[in-house]
């Protein structure tokens, strides 16, 4: 997915979520559902660089 902010185009990349069933019902305003638990697999963060008063940062 291609996103731009404040000018700066960047391409997000969305992580893989795996969802399992707990077993557990819940009633909320007069609906029933059932409880599921999710993770969300942890990414990489691309190494970025940053011109701050003319020296450069990497984060």
């Amino acid at each position: 997915m291609k996103l731009s902010f404040l000018g700066k185009a960047y391409e997000a990349s969305m992580p893989p979520v795996e969802s399992s069933d707990t077993g557990e019902k819940v009633t909320f305003l007069g609906r029933h559902s059932a409880v599921k638990k999710y993770t969300v697999t942890q990414r990489q963060q691309p190494p970025e660089e940053f011109t701050f008063l003319g020296r450069r940062y990497t984060r």
